[in-house]
């Protein structure tokens, strides 16, 4: 299953146009993290009849660690190239085909920002991967516009052939605990100060997200730093 997260979209009728365009191209799951205003009538004319049903179950949460509940594989997009940010580069056609081989070991969720500013970098952080979207030399996509473009790469898009014997990959809140974990030990050791401690975990995202671990495999590693907490503050004594 592949999800569209808007987040914290501003403009309803964005949403509805939005929601037109997913149903377009077979993405019928909607996600909105905090929307600045509910959905009104311009988002339902904008919608179509065709897609009203997208709007009525849409998702409606507080947060994005919410909307990224249970996701094994999440995509950023942006329009323009930036910096400190964690995750491979792609275009969506680049990256459409591992999308939808994602998806089928896993929810997948596809971020789109708000209209004026898009993602912020801590957002960004959170994505295996960010797909720009090449323009023109005017880096100002509409969101809807971003929206279509990106369904209509995924739906052209193919799962490449045979089934991964790889298990599948740690779910976003499974990722976010161990991050959690790895933060508090790098502090602990004192692995760097505290000014630069933002881009480290940024460079240690980008390297967890590329390894694509299980959870299975993120669980070895959160005990590793468990028993290794443990030896720093009890003289190396063992725990169980």
């Amino acid at each position: 299953m592949i999800r569209v997260v808007l987040v914290e979209p501003r403009e309803p009728r964005n949403v509805g146009a939005a929601a037109r365009a997913m149903k377009n191209f077979g993405l019928e799951e909607l996600w909105l993290v905090n929307p600045e205003r509910p959905l009104d009538e311009a988002a339902y004319r904008l919608a179509t009849r065709g897609a009203v049903d997208v709007l009525e179950r849409a998702r409606v949460v507080s947060t994005l660690d919410e909307a990224l509940g249970g996701t094994v594989y999440a995509v950023a997009t942006s329009a323009r190239a930036r910096e400190g940010y964690a995750g491979e580069v792609y275009t969506p056609r680049e990256g459409a085909p591992h999308v939808r081989e994602m998806a089928e070991q896993g929810p997948v969720a596809l971020l789109f920002g708000r209209e004026n500013y898009g993602l912020s970098n801590e957002e960004m952080d959170r994505a295996h991967a960010v797909w720009r979207i090449p323009t023109g030399g005017y880096a100002s996509l509409n969101l809807a516009q971003a929206v279509l473009l990106v369904a209509y790469e995924v739906f052209l898009a193919r799962a490449r052939p045979g089934v991964s014997e790889r298990p599948a990959p740690a779910a976003a809140e499974v990722l976010e605990r161990f991050f959690a974990d790895l933060e508090a030990y790098l502090t602990l050791i004192r692995y760097t100060d505290e000014h630069r401690l933002e881009g480290a975990m940024r460079a240690f995202r980008r390297m967890v997200h590329r390894a694509m671990l299980s959870e299975n495999e993120v669980q070895r590693l959160r005990g590793l730093l468990r028993q290794s907490r443990w030896a720093i503050e009890h003289g190396g004594e063992h725990v169980e």
